[in-house]
């Protein structure tokens, strides 16, 4: 009997070190030895239909996602979870990290106000720490609420009505208002925001002062967007089920939709690929948008890269959280080792895991991930080693693919690593080194909008009389210190566009204190405050794509992501910096690794020249980008008279297309036509030669069968 107890434990071992994901593995270790019974939630990867199948074994399924599911255990539960036939792996990473007014008027929403978009048709979506609920920005002129729920997950609960959800605690349109005009705050919502960061984030998004004087300076892009708030516990599967649960009040309602997420990690292989990624990508479609900040940890030593062919590979870091490495798909190793002063972990193979009191090293096979790649894994907690040096040994490397290289790409969750990628300077004088691959994991999906972070404020007046402003930390215009880094680690052009989020000015929660160097001047001292990361950026970029959807409630990510890259604008230094000393986007639509494909600019989409994208061929089928240099023409001593335009051609079923491209004046006249024949799908770049025209606005356009599109270009002499 003692034999058959034995082999059931290691039986149940073998499957929850197969399964379950390395960091559900590590947090086992001090639940289990407390008994701990309090549910949990995590995200199951098996076959279609999966979600049905839970359910019928009793489980809480919460988001049904086709091959993927989010569903509510509790510790006792996970080994049953973990040994049905159809579970193929069990995810419960790290805690994701909160990334820590002006910025709107540099994407031009005025253009959007001017042409009576405002956010009234669109709804917009915060999964963060919660929102102060009573401030003024989420309040109308009668003071009425613009929140329509709050879905509290970190409450206990049954969950919202209606739904598949049942943990937490929903609260109405209804109950807000009845609370705010109850005379006992939070007697009927016990929501609140007691970090201050989701409040801060909405506000940038979507919050509108109706008591700001001189009126209408004190607001987000959709300054009359309705919100749907979810105060989250940062765990990956309810950070899903936020967006779902955002997605399908939406949906109820028939709005589009906006969702951002000022939050992320550097946990994951940082390709798309896993699956918290595949999730995220699942939830969004047609009028369904997610926003990710790309991250603050572009000047910190958190990613670790050699392609080196060695027998070995000794990586060396600081304490940290958590550190990760991948190996390039389809080479090997036969174990890794971990050690330390005083400590170590010897040996571990592929498939298992070791533990050393509060710390696990774990090798998960190739065959255990998306992209077929050998995941080595660290975690560390016990701050008695704070002070120690790590060396993670990769052992026995080799170069299965015989291609040369033995890829290794490492992200920490912190500052850590001794040696880490070369950095390289961005072209300025200020701050430290620049690390590329820097980008925060959930950053790199595939169909979210990742956004980047530059200074749209250099200097501010504070509520103590004087002016301040960070020392090295650079010209207006400029790229923040901060901001990830791409490109993702399969090489994707990430991030995608840039928003202000340097000293950023937004909504206070009540129920924290701020230094006075950081608070606005009277009136405003009390309910605002000024803060920076690209968690600010990316609620600034939302407020702006909430506009596009309300005038384009059909666009999907992709089709988005189709303006912003072709519509973006550069940025420029304020004066005292020159071209050697602060980088900036002078090249707006060619994306480049640390601003992306530029700043958002809503100029095309809603100004006078307004190009409609609404035609589903039109978005699918061709893009068309602003030339470049412009305005061009003798003036530029680079180019000349001459600029570039680039066009792509995407799906279309046939293997040439009929393509025009031609320049017009203002009349409609032809001045000359560029292209003319049968085109291959691909990007086409042309050169256009104006030395025997005159100064002036000129069209050019892109015809792709029965559709167009025009863009505007100025030659100066």
């Amino acid at each position: 009997m003692n034999r058959i107890i034995l082999l059931l434990l290691l039986l149940a071992g073998f499957v929850f070190g197969q399964k379950a994901d390395a960091y559900l593995r590590f947090q086992q270790r001090p639940a289990l030895a407390k008994g701990e019974s309090a549910p949990f939630r995590v995200l199951v990867k098996g076959s279609e239909g999966l979600a049905q199948e839970l359910s019928q074994e009793g489980f809480e399924v919460q988001s049904d996602l086709g091959r993927m599911a989010t569903v509510q255990v509790t510790r006792q539960q996970l080994s049953r979870l973990l040994s049905m036939n159809d579970v193929q792996r069990v995810t419960f990473t790290p805690p994701k990290k909160l990334y820590n007014s002006k910025a709107v008027n540099y994407e031009n929403v005025q253009t959007a106000y001017n042409a009576g978009y405002t956010g009234k048709d669109v709804l917009v979506g915060i999964v963060d720490t919660g929102i102060d609920f009573y401030h003024p920005m989420f309040r109308k002129e009668n003071g009425d609420t613009r929140i329509l729920y709050i879905w509290d997950q970190t409450l206990s609960g049954s969950g919202p009505s209606g739904t598949s959800f049942t943990y937490g605690v929903e609260y109405s349109e209804a109950q807000i208002n009845q609370d705010l005009k109850s005379g006992s705050p939070y007697s009927v919502v016990k929501q609140k925001d007691v970090e201050g960061h989701g409040t801060h984030v909405a506000g940038s998004a979507a919050g509108a002062d109706p008591n700001a004087s001189p009126p209408d300076t004190l607001h987000g892009g959709a300054k009359e967007a309705n919100l749907i708030i979810v105060k989250t516990s940062l765990q990956n599967a309810d950070i899903i089920d936020g967006i779902n649960y955002i997605f399908t009040r939406a949906s109820a309602l028939g709005k589009p939709c906006v969702v951002n997420l000022s939050l992320g990690g550097q946990y994951g292989p940082h390709d798309g690929s896993d699956d918290d990624s595949q999730a995220i990508n699942a939830l969004t479609g047609t009028g369904k948008i997610v926003v990710y900040a790309a991250g603050n940890d572009g000047n910190k030593k958190v990613h670790y890269y050699k392609t080196n062919v060695v027998s070995s590979d000794q990586i060396q870091f600081s304490y940290t959280d958590y550190v990760n490495v991948w190996i390039e798909a389809g080479d090997d190793l036969t174990s890794a080792s971990l050690s330390w002063d005083g400590g170590s972990i010897s040996n571990v193979i592929k498939g298992t895991y070791k533990v050393s009191g509060n710390v696990q090293l774990s090798v998960d096979k190739a065959s255990s991930a998306n992209n077929n790649e050998i995941a080595v894994a660290v975690f560390i907690d016990d701050t008695t080693l704070s002070s120690k040096t790590f060396t993670l040994t990769l052992n026995s490397l080799s170069d299965k693919n015989n291609n040369g290289t033995i890829t290794r790409h490492g992200w920490a969750s912190d500052d850590a690593f001794l040696d880490p990628y070369g950095a390289f300077s961005q072209g300025t004088s200020y701050g430290s080194s620049d690390y590329p691959y820097t980008l925060s994991n959930d950053a790199c999906a595939q169909d979210v909008i990742s956004v980047g972070a530059f200074i749209s404020r250099e200097n501010w007046p504070a509520s103590d009389g004087y002016t301040y402003h960070y020392t090295n930390s650079g010209k207006e215009g400029g790229i923040a210190g901060f901001s990830g880094i791409g490109p993702t680690a399969d090489g994707r052009n990430k991030p995608d566009i840039i928003a202000g989020g340097q000293i950023v000015l937004s909504a206070k929660s009540s129920f924290i204190s701020v230094q006075k160097e950081l608070l606005p001047p009277a009136p405003f001292t009390d309910d605002y405050y000024y803060t920076q990361g690209t968690s600010m950026a990316a609620p600034v970029a939302s407020g702006a794509i909430a506009l596009l959807l309300e005038k384009h409630p059909t666009w999907n990510p992709d089709a988005v992501k189709e303006y912003l890259f072709n519509h973006a604008q550069g940025t420029s230094a304020t004066t005292g910096g020159t071209p050697a000393e602060v980088k900036v986007k002078d090249d707006p639509n060619n994306w480049d690794r640390v601003f992306g494909y530029g700043a958002i600019d809503l100029t095309d989409a809603f100004g006078p020249d307004a190009i409609d994208h609404n035609a589903p061929p039109i978005v699918t089928r061709f893009t068309l980008a602003q030339n470049y240099p412009n305005p061009f023409g003798e003036k530029n001593q680079t180019t000349g008279n001459t600029t570039t335009i680039r066009y792509g051609l995407k799906t279309s079923g046939q293997a040439e297309i009929p393509v025009q491209l031609i320049v017009y004046n203002t009349l409609g006249q032809t001045v000359k036509k560029l292209v003319d024949r049968q085109e291959r799908v691909g990007e086409h770049t042309v050169v256009f030669d104006a030395k025997d025209l005159p100064s002036g606005i000129y069209f050019y356009t892109l015809q792709v069968g029965g559709h167009k599109l025009t863009r505007k270009m100025i030659l100066l002499r």
